[in-house]
């Protein structure tokens, strides 16, 4: 069961880079798809085989899709697949809480190119190479080419981490449920506020909708989780950058995303 898991991340970060067919693909379409665990793979109601799926040689236009794996449990839609472009579809059939996935495809925008995502659940927090662009759905325009690293969380979910190659005069989508964590795995730091409040600067944690909210090492969302922390609880505030808070709590410092505290005191 390990070396499946295994398999699937690998495969789901060497597809990436080939949504673009080029030449070869001219009047014609591509689609790849995989699955954890294995899973009949259907075109319009017609079996195709089993996953990993790939074929360069669809005709354009809206299919149906339908993945179903041996315990019955299904994922289908309608996508439109565009000529001389693969869709990449990799979805986790593994738990009913847990299950969760994306689709990747590219259609013809302006010369600059953009990336459109949307999410499960939404607000999202979307950085490209590292820098912040805001909140799920989103668009944003002009990214570049050439190889990007594209990552997408949101607290009490699993971040999402792609390579995605952006070509011109192209836009991406990404359409994506989130995995939610498994509570069991996780241990949160509960701090108690029982010494004296600091008279300088505070802080206070916002509702996130799962009850805590991430402390990092460093103010990005690819930094190692250091701590939790409660909504309503106060802590000193130290300083900021960009869209995230540096706090002090459990005698250390850790950065907490903007979005989920306001400052109460100067």
């Amino acid at each position: 069961m390990k070396n499946k898991g295994k398999n699937f991340s690998i495969l789901g970060i060497l597809i990436f880079c080939s949504l673009f067919l080029g030449g070869c693909g001219v009047g014609r379409s591509g689609l790849e798809i995989v699955s954890n665990p294995i899973a009949k793979v259907y075109i319009d109601d017609k079996e195709m085989g089993r996953s990993p799926f790939k074929s360069n040689d669809l005709k354009p236009g809206i299919v149906k899709v339908k993945i179903v794996n041996d315990d019955g449990k299904i994922w289908e839609r309608e996508i439109r697949l565009e000529e001389n472009v693969s869709t990449v579809i990799s979805w986790n059939f593994e738990g009913e809480s847990s299950s969760g996935g994306y689709l990747l495809a590219m259609e013809r925008a302006g010369e600059g190119g953009a990336l459109l995502i949307n999410t499960q659940p939404e607000n999202a927090n979307v950085t490209v190479a590292g820098e912040n662009k805001g909140y799920t759905p989103l668009r944003t325009e002009n990214i570049g080419e050439g190889d990007k690293n594209i990552s997408i969380a949101y607290p009490g979910y699993k971040n999402l981490n792609l390579i995605v190659k952006m070509v011109k005069g192209y836009q991406l989508i990404i359409d994506a449920k989130l995995v939610a964590e498994k509570i069991a795995e996780v241990t949160p730091v509960i701090t108690v506020q029982n010494q004296t409040t600091p008279s300088g600067p505070k802080i206070r944690i916002k509702e996130t909708g799962t009850g805590w909210l991430r402390v990092r090492e460093d103010a990005n969302n690819s930094s190692p989780e250091i701590g939790r922390v409660i909504p309503g609880d106060v802590y000193e505030y130290m300083s900021s950058d960009t869209d995230w808070y540096l706090i002090k709590f459990n005698n250390k410092e850790g950065w907490v995303s903007a979005k989920y505290v306001e400052k109460i005191s100067e």
